[in-house]
């Protein structure tokens, strides 16, 4: 519901943990074992010279500084920029309004999400058929939805819970009088594990 890529997401944390722990591990490996401690001192040396000759084959003009570090330096700069892209991306897409609705020429019409998230939370939280349950609001084009997430009780129809749930969207349609797009997600118990999302409109 949010505009941060799920996939893309978890991709970035697999790639960044996966090298995360190939560092580490290595380091641990040359601190800890005795034999990799002295490999790693013997090859240092001839890695260590023939980089410095691979540098001054890659000169930047007259300056007798290689062009490999700039450019290294210019990646780094922007890794860290599409990091903080990626980092501040993160949980966009809530909003704090649920209905903006001008009623006049002198004013406007404001509902706060909160409201229609603690009614439907009110509403659904009691129920037997559900373990837990969550409502937030997010702007999906422009247009403020209502996701409300449900965790069955295990044996319970994934139909009656999505029937329990539509109707205390219909109240709260009625209550605002108008209706409020809404996204309704069924998980928990066996016979709601092969369903799908089930939208309202």
């Amino acid at each position: 519901m949010n505009s941060t890529n799920r996939a893309a997401n978890r991709l970035f944390v697999l790639v960044i943990g996966l090298v995360l722990l190939a560092v580490g591990s290595v380091a641990a490996a040359a601190v800890l074992i005795p034999a990799m401690r002295d490999g790693w001192k013997d090859a240092t040396g001839p890695v260590t010279d023939q980089v410095s000759a691979w540098l001054q084959q890659t000169p930047l003009g007259d300056t007798g500084v290689s062009w490999v570090m700039p450019a290294l330096l210019v990646l780094a700069v922007i890794a860290i920029i599409l990091s903080i892209v990626f980092i501040v991306r993160q949980g966009r897409g809530r909003t704090g309004v649920v209905v903006t609705e001008p009623t006049s020429e002198h004013g406007t019409t404001v509902i706060e999400s909160a409201l229609a998230e603690h009614a439907l939370q009110d509403a659904i939280g009691g129920r037997a058929e559900f373990v837990a349950s969550h409502v937030s609001t997010y702007r999906v084009k422009r247009t403020p939805v209502l996701k409300i997430s449900v965790t069955c009780r295990r044996g319970v129809s994934p139909k009656d819970a999505a029937t329990i749930v539509e109707d205390a969207v219909r109240a709260l349609d009625e209550l605002l009088g108008r209706r409020i797009p809404a996204l309704v997600q069924i998980s928990g118990g066996f016979r709601s594990r092969v369903t799908s999302t089930t939208r309202l409109q």
